[in-house]
């Protein structure tokens, strides 16, 4: 079956990508996935097997091919044909772990959501950044200007990327801050690493994390860890709502709740923690 994608392309590789990176990202995005989808199911392929299939000029596949082997999502197999990559392996190795905590965490999301009124999200890291992988809301939740829901957020600005910050070594927190920076977001955003540090310091201590308007203003949001089974934290899980009514630190019994929810979905990762010796 061939896939319905035009070829558009009569440039030469230095003018291919930069119109790929300003008009045609999307084409590229799905040329590539229908280049993997056809080494998937023929196991191997080569340039012009996969161009014909695709009826597109040799040179786009090529360039495709060449793109996909420097990220490790395929590899050349010999006498020009290619295969799947060890890289699709190793992101196909992360999804079960997502699916199980979303499984995991789901009954508890909507009870915190019941119980407290307000939206409750879980994040994990992706790319040094925050993303929400699921979300239940409350009966008061209100609108949000923005939908954060699958998209990489900064991890310095969010209540989640304060708890994965704080759960990081200092080496490693060093080289994402360095690299991501610490722009502002809002006129509230945290951009002082000073500050950051401290702030972190006290997620330690306290077991959970806030932001007030850091990421959106007028939304105030409230973290804590979900662990796996290493004692890692893999996971975040927490409450945001509208500054005018929700602090989530004046909310009687609600950091409270937060950190036993954390503490439940952790468990159920497998994640047992040490008892206290005395």
């Amino acid at each position: 079956m061939a896939f319905p994608v035009r070829d558009e392309d009569t440039t030469t590789d230095g003018e291919q990508s930069a119109a790929e990176l300003q008009g045609g990202g999307l084409q590229s995005v799905d040329r590539a996935i229908a280049v993997l989808r056809i080494l998937a199911r023929a196991g191997s392929a080569g340039v012009t097997e996969v161009a014909e299939e695709m009826g597109v000029h040799k040179s786009t596949i090529s360039r495709l091919l060449r793109a996909l082997e420097a990220q490790g999502m395929a590899q050349n197999s010999g006498r020009g044909k290619y295969q799947l990559g060890l890289g699709i392996l190793h992101l196909a190795n992360a999804i079960p772990m997502r699916l199980d905590l979303t499984r995991e965490a789901r009954p508890v999301l909507e009870a915190l959501a019941a119980k407290f009124g307000e939206t409750v999200n879980l994040a994990v890291m992706s790319s040094d950044h925050v993303v929400n992988i699921d979300e239940a809301f409350g009966p008061s939740t209100l609108a949000a200007t923005q939908n954060w829901m699958g998209r990489l957020t900064p991890i310095h600005a969010t209540s989640s990327g304060k708890v994965f910050l704080a759960a990081l070594s200092s080496a490693e927190r060093n080289r994402i801050l360095e690299d991501l920076g610490m722009p502002a977001v809002t006129q509230q955003t945290i951009t002082s690493r000073q500050e950051l540090e401290e702030q972190l310091l006290t997620v330690t201590k306290h077991g959970y994390s806030t932001v007030r308007g850091e990421l959106e203003d007028g939304l105030n949001g409230i973290a804590v860890p979900i662990r796996g089974h290493e004692g890692t934290v893999i996971g975040a899980v927490s409450i945001a709502g509208p500054s005018f009514r929700f602090d989530p630190e004046k909310v009687p019994g609600l950091i409270e709740e937060l950190q036993a929810s954390g503490r439940k979905i952790s468990e159920n990762m497998g994640y047992a923690p040490r008892e206290a010796h005395h």
